[in-house]
């Protein structure tokens, strides 16, 4: 009797263990290859974008060597790597903490100088430099591009039923998005899903650091993500009111993630955006 109920402890543990590792919800992540055509059809680019619990990597391989560019974010932290120097760039709240506290500095610096400027010059000083402190001043509201993004209709591409979106600036008609439902795609839940953390984290980042600083990344390209639904699987841009480029959604694979996809690799070196002093 104790043996069998050994055995039957030992069958029930193993069947478990089976049924974990077959489980689909239980994929350590996801992987789409993206493909760029320009307007003849000519494939430009291939892009990989990797996501799993939240964290996701994007690989972009363009013609040449120098437009090979990778971004991972994972952890409240945006890591950009530079393939050709090997080197990476860590942007997150410790890196705009230091922005903030160089650009207070700065503001201290010139308010003591218009302190040593005699009263009838201090006037014209203080209007020269009101536009340039205006721009040390912390971002109240995230910057975001001028788009307007509608729906105008439903319509297919490959085996997808999508929704289509027109993306307007201004007047110009810029992209043309076929979005997919995201049950459609094994898995694009989870890239959609980690883009909107990403996306949380820069607005967050965005309105704590001065004008100038967040002029620069005023294109995050995740905003995009809340305003549409479901997942582009293609999508058209024009410029001047002619096709420049297309972007389609080439493959899903649910797979197992390499341990270290979400670090850079251990022979690149960390380049500081801001130097100590």
């Amino acid at each position: 009797m104790f043996r069998r109920e050994r055995s039957m402890k030992k069958s029930t543990t193993l069947l478990i263990l089976a049924l974990t590792c077959a489980s689909p919800h239980l994929l350590a992540g996801v992987v789409l290859e993206m493909i760029t055509r320009d307007a003849s059809g000519t494939q430009t680019e291939t892009s990989t974008i990797s996501a799993e619990s939240g964290k996701v990597r994007l690989d972009n391989l363009g013609g040449n060597s120098s437009s090979e560019m990778t971004m991972i974010f994972r952890d409240e932290q945006m890591l950009m790597l530079n393939h050709q120097e090997k080197t990476y760039v860590v942007m997150d709240e410790t890196l705009f903490d230091q922005i903030n506290a160089q650009m207070s500095d700065a503001m201290k610096q010139m308010e003591a100088q218009l302190a040593n400027v005699p009263p009838e010059q201090r006037a014209m000083m203080e209007e020269m430099m009101k536009g340039h402190m205006e721009t040390l001043a912390p971002v109240q509201q995230p910057v975001a591009p001028a788009l307007r993004i509608e729906a105008i209709g439903s319509g297919d591409w490959d085996s997808y039923s999508c929704t289509l979106y027109a993306v307007h600036e201004e007047n110009e008609k810029v992209q043309e998005i076929c979005a997919a439902s995201l049950d459609q795609i094994e898995g694009a839940g989870e890239v959609v899903g980690a883009f909107r953390k990403m996306a949380e984290f820069m607005n967050k980042l965005m309105a704590s650091v001065p004008a100038t600083s967040a002029a620069g990344m005023a294109g995050n390209p995740t905003q995009m993500m809340d305003r549409i639904d479901g997942f582009p699987v293609h999508t058209l841009h024009f410029v001047n009111g002619k096709l420049r480029q297309e972007v389609s959604l080439e493959s899903v694979t649910a797979q197992e993630l390499e341990p270290g996809l979400f670090s850079p690799p251990g022979d690149y070196k960390r380049q500081e955006l801001i130097q100590q002093k």
